[in-house]
C-alpha cells in the first residue's frame, strides 16, 4: 500500500471513529464537531508518523526494480505461445466438427 493511501485510509478511520465516539459520549453540537476534528487529527498525526518511519527504515537495497524491457519481451513471447495453442484448439475443433459432420451423412446413408 503507498503510504499516501495509508495516511488518506487513517484519516477516514479517525473521521468516523470521531463521529462514533461523538455519538456514543451524547456531545452538543459544538463539543460534537471539536471532538471528531480533534479525533480526525490525532489519526492524521499518528498515519504521518508511521509513513514517516516507515519510509526513513525502508532498505533501499532490498527494493527490486524490474527491467521493463526484459518483462515485456518475457510477455510477448507467452501471448505468441498463446496465440499458436489457440489456434491449434481451433484447428482440432474445426476437424472435430467435420468428422462429426461426416458420421452424420454416413448415419443418414445408412437410414436410407
Amino acid at each position: 500500500m503507498r503510504g499516501e493511501n495509508f495516511i488518506y485510509f487513517a484519516t477516514v478511520s479517525g473521521f468516523f471513529i470521531g463521529i462514533i465516539f461523538s455519538i456514543i459520549k451524547g456531545l452538543d453540537a459544538i463539543e460534537f464537531i471539536f471532538a471528531t476534528i480533534i479525533t480526525t487529527l490525532i489519526f492524521y498525526i499518528i498515519a504521518l508518523g508511521s509513513v514517516a518511519f516507515y519510509i526513513k527504515f525502508l532498505d533501499v537495497k532490498k527494493i527490486v526494480f524490474f527491467n521493463k524491457h526484459e518483462v515485456d519481451s518475457i510477455l510477448d513471447v507467452q501471448i505468441k505461445e498463446l496465440e499458436k495453442k489457440e489456434d491449434f484448439i481451433l484447428d482440432s475443433y474445426e476437424f472435430i466438427k467435420e468428422i462429426e459432420q461426416e458420421e452424420l451423412e454416413i448415419i443418414r446413408k445408412n437410414k436410407k
